[in-house]
């Protein structure tokens, strides 16, 4: 019944400085159960009018003014689009008199006599019921599949919120592991500053740089005899730390190359002039996801001065889940883009990582980089700035 009224509405077209006429519609049921009609219908200027008329011993009667023959809708209900089916019909009424009868309890199973308009709708109507006939096996089957759509959407939404509740449920239990890994950390510390010449320590050295500064992890490997830096581990917290350092604060930004999530080709180079921020997370993360209204409120207050934002988020293995994070955070603001680590099943193809040249080694963290394109800050990662911090920064540059 709401499409109905939405396609009747698209047919209207508004009248300016036609005479108004009137009409008068007496109306006779065949049962005495309603108590009530309704008639909606525009008038000459585009209004929708709303009228209703009591039932007295079968009898109703409405009157009203026309600028010319007017697509009605009676209903039994004073919300149409709640309608039962048979409890409502639409006929053209004309500024004359009308006289309107039923046949049985169904609205639309009606005789309109003085409207010729109706009259002529109807038998087209006719002409057309041998094609509407055939259509019935396949209208009731789009009906009964449409149906079992709608349920199945509404179980998916439900099945999300659920997930998205558990989600973050887990991720507020994982917040209590952090006491006892902390008293493990400062074990493996102490460890690693004690025994330079183990090769246990490079080891224990690459779970804990996370939480490191970039000093503190140099001084450590510094530290460390050379036949342990050439170990297997040793090289790869060479690595790690060759990563960090050109991600690091006074670094210029490494230049990359990419398509965003629309298709579109995207380069650092194109915001040059801007202040930028990079945005490492993912659809998964439920601390990067949780932060996002906090960035929506600081691309609000500062992208007319010339901030920008491009998230980068590590959701390569499963794009969908990416662009309905986007949409379901309402970030889309902003640009976005994948990280760019590929895997074949086998192997990970790292040659076009973006989070490689920026030494991310954990989600959320945000790199903040000026417009003559040097990094001017790290927030979150481990060991980057708090969120304050880098409230601070933003209002500082654009005071």
């Amino acid at each position: 019944m709401k499409h109905i009224l939405k396609i009747a509405a698209l047919m209207v077209v508004p009248m300016m400085g036609m005479a108004q006429k009137k009409f008068v519609l007496d109306g006779e049921l065949k049962t005495g159960t309603t108590e009530k009609l309704y008639l909606f219908y525009m008038d000459g200027q585009g209004k929708q009018v709303t009228d209703s008329a009591s039932v007295l011993k079968n009898h109703f009667q409405f009157k009203g003014t026309l600028t010319e023959p007017t697509l009605v809708f009676l209903t039994r209900s004073p919300h149409p689009e709640r309608a039962a089916e048979g409890d409502y019909t639409q006929m053209y009424l004309e500024p004359s008199k009308m006289k309107l009868e039923f046949q049985d309890d169904n609205l639309k199973n009606y005789t309109l006599t003085g409207s010729k308009l109706d009259a002529e709708h109807k038998q087209l109507e006719l002409e057309k019921s041998a094609i509407r006939k055939g259509m019935e096996p396949i209208s009731q089957a789009y009906a009964a599949k449409n149906k079992e759509y709608s349920r199945a959407e509404r179980e998916l939404e439900a099945l999300e919120k659920k997930v998205k509740l558990l989600s973050e449920e887990a991720a507020s239990i994982k917040n209590q592991f952090e006491p006892f890994n902390e008293r493990a950390a400062q074990i493996d510390m102490t460890f690693i500053k004690s025994h330079p010449q183990s090769f246990l320590s490079p080891y224990l050295l690459m779970f804990r740089m996370n939480n490191l500064s970039l000093e503190e992890t140099e001084t450590l490997f510094a530290g460390f005899s050379k036949e342990v830096q050439n170990s297997r581990f040793g090289k790869d917290i060479s690595e790690k730390l060759a990563e960090s350092r050109s991600g690091a604060v006074g670094k210029t930004a490494p230049v990359f190359s990419t398509t965003d999530i629309d298709g579109k080709a995207l380069s650092l180079s194109d915001f040059s002039g801007k202040y930028v921020l990079l945005d490492f997370w993912a659809s998964w993360c439920v601390p990067c996801r949780k932060g996002n209204p906090h960035l929506i409120k600081l691309y609000q207050q500062y992208k007319s001065k010339g901030f920008e934002i491009i998230g980068i988020a590590d959701d390569d293995s499963k794009p969908e889940k990416w662009h309905k994070a986007v949409e379901q955070d309402e970030i889309g603001i902003w640009k976005h883009i994948l990280r760019g680590a590929k895997f074949d099943g086998t192997n990970f193809d790292l040659s076009k990582d973006v989070t490689k040249g920026y030494g991310v080694s954990s989600l959320p963290t945000k790199v903040l980089i000026d417009p003559q394109g040097v990094i001017i800050g790290r927030y979150g990662g481990g060991n980057g700035g708090s969120d304050e911090q880098l409230d601070a920064k933003l209002a500082e540059v654009f005071k």
